[in-house]
């Protein structure tokens, strides 16, 4: 690499950190000229050129929140439409200024004692520190969003990545259990980070899973790979409306216009959580044969791995 065009990128890196794209951009492209083959400044020129047309149209956004719903949207757009650059130290600097733009205009949103609101802008500041590595102050966040609207699968998935990047294995396998069982399909996947979930997700799609039903079997296979493997006890309102969403999957599955691809995977798991509650409480074996052979009529492949790994 050209020492200049070396240089140039340092300094613009720095600029990037601070969302003066438009400035780094300048820097860089006095150079281009003269080092045409150099791919890192290529590239970060075309990055600062995606991210001034977004900050550009922020600008015109006089709401804060949704200026940081903005630019965290389309930080997913960016990676997706400009693919995962191998200039890691360029991703590093924009997901810092991104992110850390985000996260001031989240801080200045108003919740106006909106509870589902003030969850939210805690949820997305949560994330914000996630994805600039402050994972102490992020779990702070997403606690503090879990204690505004208690229950909600996307804080939960985010405060058990949160926990696995800790290195806190346990607590994380947990509350990736309970987040896919509340709700898989309102977890943005895209937004996980740890290399526990994530392996599992890369595990799923090779089985050909996408969209609305990888989002489902991710707790299936997380629970027949071992990874969902801590359990807790339910309570009695708990095992209630396990059961009756049982009848309602199953009752729907009956259905030929329903989405099978969608209803089988979230039965199986529901099924798994049935089998472990009758486990845990030291119900009568017979009762986990009855849900045993339901899982072996609903799908043959999954009862024999789920027979072979957890029982």
């Amino acid at each position: 690499m050209d020492i200049q065009s070396d240089s140039a990128l340092e300094k613009a890196y720095k600029l990037i950190e601070s969302c003066s794209v438009g400035e780094a951009a300048e820097l860089l492209k006095d150079l281009l000229p003269a080092d045409l083959d150099n791919n890192k400044l290529v590239s970060t020129i075309q990055c600062c050129s995606y991210w001034q047309k977004r900050l550009n149209s922020i600008a015109g956004n006089e709401a804060y929140f949704e200026q940081g719903e903005e630019l965290v949207n389309s930080w997913k757009d960016f990676l997706s439409s400009m693919g995962r650059s191998e200039n890691e130290k360029a991703l590093y600097s924009f997901r810092k200024g991104i992110f850390s733009l985000a996260l001031d205009k989240y801080g200045k949103a108003d919740d106006e004692k909106d509870d589902s609101m003030r969850a939210e802008i805690c949820r997305k500041k949560g994330l914000c520190y996630k994805k600039l590595g402050s994972y102490e102050a992020a779990l702070k966040c997403l606690t503090e969003a879990n204690a505004a609207m208690e229950g909600q699968s996307p804080i939960i998935a985010e405060m058990a990545d949160c926990w696995a990047l800790c290195g806190e294995e346990r607590n994380a396998k947990l509350l990736f259990r309970e987040a896919f069982f509340i709700d898989a399909q309102k977890i943005d996947l895209s937004f996980l980070d740890s290399q526990m979930i994530n392996l599992l997700i890369k595990e799923v799609e090779s089985k050909g899973f996408s969209g609305a039903a990888l989002q489902e079997w991710i707790p299936v296979y997380g629970v027949i790979m071992g990874i969902f493997k801590y359990k807790r006890q339910l309570r009695s309102n708990e095992v209630l409306r396990l059961k009756q969403g049982i009848y309602a999957l199953e009752s729907e599955l009956k259905n030929p216009s329903n989405d099978a691809s969608v209803l089988t995977p979230r039965l199986l798991n529901r099924y798994f959580w049935l089998i472990d509650y009758y486990d845990n409480a030291k119900e009568s074996f017979d009762k986990i044969t009855e849900v045993l052979l339901k899982i072996q009529i609903l799908d043959a492949g999954i009862y024999k791995n789920y027979r072979e790994a957890c029982l």
